[in-house]
């Protein structure tokens, strides 16, 4: 994952996901020279369980911690990640 895209995706996990805006770093780090970072825990409004999963670009939560609202919110999530996917193959 490129620098450019990592922080698009955690503008997401920001802006849509509740995530710690103090952990920017970390993420785009973890993601841009650590081949073994698949997944990461940013919680926020999705609970404790609110992982990024890098391989699948996609959200989730624990299965405990769904609601309706949080189903919801994991949509929107994934549909504004895929969008990021989408503009940088394309570009």
């Amino acid at each position: 994952m490129t620098e450019e895209i990592a922080n698009k995706v955690y503008d997401v996990l920001c802006q849509m996901g509740g995530a710690d805006k103090e952990m920017r770093d970390s993420f785009v780090s973890h993601h841009t020279t650590d081949e073994d970072c698949r997944e990461w825990r940013f919680g926020g409004k999705l609970g404790f369980g609110g992982k990024y999963y890098s391989e699948v670009n996609k959200v989730d939560c624990y299965p405990e911690d769904y609601s309706n609202d949080r189903k919801v919110l994991i949509k929107k999530i994934n549909h504004a990640l895929k969008d990021i996917l989408s503009e940088w193959e394309n570009s």
